[in-house]
């Protein structure tokens, strides 16, 4: 929970010093927070104050009526304003006609007013370690009338979190299974604030969603797949925004990527075979091995992460052997990988293979001919979709990017 503390300043008609202390004190109360104590003009957290003499409007005469008291009051964590929440503005024996922030350049800042509840909410969270004026008018039954100031210092966060990377980097070409991941420098416990500072567009348009993978990733997916010739663009801004009980967004990120291929590929470990599709038409079947039941390949859908023309590969490397001579051992270099999972499934070329389209002799990786593989790594590329079944376990969706995996009412729920 963020500590919120409420300061007020009323305006308009005087009142005796016992009623307004009175009168602070039962709100504090009420609001369930520490006492701030009144401080003069300046000190940071109260700001500086000041009210204009009521006018009287047309035709109105300024002895028929009472001018309009005006309270303004914002959220404030250890005397510094909020960044991210409402201000308020309260009237007695008036109405509230307008409430205006600006910054210190003098120009207004972007807001949205709700004169029912009286409160204006920024429509993007204010900058750190600023100054803003908030001004309130008010008229009262006579129409006179009546405006008040106040000043705001705003926070200075002491610990941050950005945005450190996405994939795929900016820039980048990608299948049409290519998800937004968008990692974190720090985990993010008030996900809903940060998430409404993530602005993902299309030029397609086409329906899609963000979900949390765990508290330093957050990916979005579309229902279906990206159409050919997408451009999906993420635009990042969290200065301002916060994060957790105690950490603040910092920084404006952006990224972007081109749907340039609609590769499918399915690998059916009871078959043997690699079923590739372009365009939803299937265009070549290859022969395959997979992994040895004690090394099953994982099973489901895995987004190609990227393709590598040599990896040397080492039992040690996956928690296998790494004594050479012992059973499982092997340090081999190994030619045209694409990576389904960090935790080490590729598609290559194993020319050792006797067993291709025969039998699973593999520890995990999926195995083709040279020939084959030569192909494979020619068509396929980053944010392809390869689909194993017949096999393992199904694969986490963390391990790589799953995010297919789920049906669309699971990654929306």
């Amino acid at each position: 929970m963020r500590r919120r503390e409420l300061t007020t300043w009323t305006f308009g008609r005087p009142r005796p010093l016992g009623i307004a202390v009175f009168g602070l004190a039962a709100l504090l109360a009420v609001a369930g927070c520490a006492p701030q104590s009144l401080t003069a003009a300046g000190t940071p957290g109260s700001g500086s104050s000041t009210t204009s003499s009521p006018g009287a409007a047309t035709g109105a005469s300024s002895a028929s009526s009472s001018p309009a008291d005006v309270t303004i009051s914002g959220s404030l964590s250890s005397g510094r304003l909020l960044t991210d929440a409402a201000l308020h503005a309260s009237v007695t024996a008036g109405t509230l006609t307008g409430i205006t922030v600006t910054g210190p350049d003098g120009k207004p800042v972007p807001g949205a007013l709700s004169a029912a509840s009286g409160t204006w909410t920024p429509a993007h969270p204010l900058a750190y370690a600023t100054t803003y004026t908030v001004s309130a008018t008010a008229t009262n039954t006579a129409g006179e009338s009546t405006s008040a100031h106040q000043t705001y210092t705003t926070i200075t966060p002491s610990t941050t979190v950005r945005v450190a990377a996405t994939t795929p980097s900016s820039g980048h070409h990608v299948g049409d299974a290519q998800p937004m991941v968008v990692i974190f420098t720090a985990p993010v416990t008030d996900k809903a604030q940060v998430e409404k500072q993530l602005k993902l567009t299309d030029t397609s348009h086409v329906t899609g969603a963000w979900r949390w993978l765990s508290d330093t990733r957050v990916d979005y997916r579309p229902k279906t797949y990206w159409p050919m010739g997408d451009t999906v663009t993420l635009t990042a801004d969290l200065t301002g925004v916060q994060a957790g009980p105690h950490l603040w967004g910092a920084g404006t990120f952006t990224s972007t990527f081109t749907v340039t291929s609609d590769l499918h590929a399915v690998v059916d470990a009871a078959k043997h075979t690699v079923t590739v599709s372009i365009g939803g038409k299937v265009v070549r079947t290859l022969k395959t091995d997979t992994g040895m039941p004690q090394f099953a390949t994982w099973g489901g859908s895995m987004v190609v992460l990227q393709k590598m023309p040599k990896v040397q590969m080492t039992s040690c490397s996956v928690g296998l052997s790494c004594t050479p001579g012992t059973p499982n051992y092997y340090d081999l270099a190994v030619y045209m990988d694409v990576q389904l999972t960090p935790s080490g499934t590729f598609v290559h070329a194993a020319p050792w293979d006797t067993q291709l389209g025969l039998a699973n002799t593999s520890h995990g990786c999926i195995h083709l001919s040279n020939a084959d593989a030569a192909w494979f790594y020619s068509q396929v590329q980053e944010g392809d979709l390869v689909t194993v079944k017949n096999a393992g376990q199904q694969v986490k969706i963390t391990n790589g990017e799953g995010d297919w995996n789920l049906s669309w009412a699971q990654w929306t729920a």
